[in-house]
């Protein structure tokens, strides 16, 4: 790119353009500031000048490589044509040898399969006969699993619904035992508790006992007293 700015001519003032930024140098602000923009427009058409160039550059390079391959291209397309009219009349005549030896192959491989078909054939119908007896024996055998396995599904569900209910009978009679055991617990609990109110009343009649035995014994006593007063009276009288 900086060759291609090198080779962009140089833009230089005329002598006209140096006699106008002569005299300008005299003239008002106004003027001045119009010179300005004329400086900046110029700059401006230098750049784009330039950037035009460069991609006219790059646009003519592409189309020499265009060139270039086209050349190429062409070049390979005449080396094929040669080639191919070189080896059209070979490659005509190994078409036919195929050709001749695939219908050879042909010939040989429908003698063997005839051979073949016809040496196995009594094999080939006996192997037949066997696998059809054999495919019936397993449908024979199928059906019968078949069978066997809804009787056993049948049982198993008379099982299944033989257990459930005894589950269930089992269930309730566990639950009736467990109220008779509740109501045992509770008869027992209220015996034990008559039981222990009848060892207090036993106790309480026993101290009862003991109090009237003392009694009787103070009254057996104070009777005992009496007696042998009256008998010493009895001897006192008798003995005046």
């Amino acid at each position: 790119m900086s060759e291609e700015l090198q080779n962009i001519p140089e833009i230089k003032p005329g002598q006209e353009d140096a006699l106008y930024r002569r005299s300008g140098s005299s003239r008002t602000p106004k003027q001045s500031n119009f010179n300005g923009l004329l400086v900046f427009i110029i700059l401006l058409m230098a750049i784009i000048m330039a950037i035009g160039g460069y991609t006219l550059y790059e646009v003519q390079q592409k189309l020499d490589q265009a060139d270039i391959l086209l050349t190429k291209g062409q070049e390979s397309i005449s080396d094929l044509n040669e080639r191919l009219a070189a080896t059209g009349t070979d490659v005509s005549k190994t078409l036919q040898n195929m050709q001749g030896e695939i219908g050879e192959n042909f010939k040989q491989i429908d003698m063997l399969w005839g051979h073949a078909y016809r040496t196995n054939k009594p094999n080939i119908e006996k192997n037949r006969k066997a696998v059809s007896s054999i495919r019936k024996q397993l449908d024979d055998d199928l059906g019968m699993l078949k069978r066997s396995a809804v009787s056993v599904e049948a049982s198993f569900k008379s099982v299944s619904d033989e257990m459930t209910r005894a589950n269930q009978e089992l269930r309730e009679d566990t639950q009736g035992m467990t109220t008779q055991i509740s109501l045992v617990r509770g008869q027992v609990q209220d015996q034990e508790t008559n039981l222990l109110q009848n060892e207090k009343d036993i106790q309480r009649i026993n101290n009862q006992l003991v109090e009237i035995e003392e009694a009787i014994d103070a009254i057996d006593n104070h009777r005992r007293q009496i007696n042998q007063r009256i008998v010493e009276m009895q001897n006192l009288i008798q003995s005046q």
